[in-house]
């Protein structure tokens, strides 16, 4: 096992989750894992990204740029 994937699997913040996944990605042929982990990359990526773009959308709704446009002269008028 190699030093950075002994670090990972140490690691007292590292999910059980990756911690799970690495190891049976150890037991395959590394290939094949490597192909894979850069396809679920690849898709974790662009759901996150989509994820983020809906939030970014949903934050700029017309009500909350009316609120964000009072508080901004509330605040000018202190």
């Amino acid at each position: 096992m190699t030093p950075l994937c002994m670090k990972i699997m140490d690691g007292f913040a590292t999910s059980f989750w990756l911690k799970r996944t690495l190891a049976s990605a150890l037991e395959r042929d590394a290939v094949d894992a490597l192909a894979d982990a850069e396809a679920l990359a690849r898709a974790l990526r662009e759901h996150c990204d989509n994820v983020l773009q809906r939030t970014m959308i949903e934050d700029v709704s017309p009500e909350r740029v009316v609120l964000q446009d009072e508080l901004i002269k509330a605040g000018e008028e202190r």
